[in-house]
């Protein structure tokens, strides 16, 4: 297990409307986060474990989806039902949809904000950094 402190944040343009990974850990290719979301008034903080192809496999997506302006990409928990989901349209606003904690656990929270595609490329390259972890 290698503890990390790196946070990955979707930079909004609204002080209302945030999500955020922040790394507590990864253990061989598993990274554990805290994520943190805040929609409107809404707002929740619980771990997310990811695999390390995944967050690969969204990043390549976001890339894809911001040139395109088309399509959707989620990233699953792997220890709960819960998930972060992104949609393009073509007008370039991003749909950001998910669930923050279990619906096993006491508390959760199901959100869903907009927001426009320029935060895209930061977002990329911040996971980016964090897959070279080793």
């Amino acid at each position: 297990m290698k503890e990390l402190k790196d946070i990955i944040e979707l930079r909004t343009h609204d002080t209302t409307k945030r999500l955020s990974f922040a790394t507590r850990y990864l253990v061989q290719v598993h990274f554990t986060f805290d994520l943190t979301v805040l929609s409107d008034k809404f707002g929740g903080t619980s771990h997310f474990c990811v695999y390390k192809g995944d967050l690969e496999t969204l990043c390549n997506e976001l890339l894809k989806m911001q040139m395109t302006l088309s399509g959707t990409s989620i990233l699953n928990d792997n220890d709960s039902d819960g998930f972060v989901a992104f949609t393009i349209s073509e007008n370039g606003q991003l749909q950001v949809c998910g669930q923050v904690g279990g619906s096993h656990e006491d508390h959760f929270v199901k959100f869903e904000f907009r927001t426009d595609q320029t935060c895209i490329p930061q977002f990329v390259d911040d996971f980016k950094k964090l897959l070279e972890h080793d």
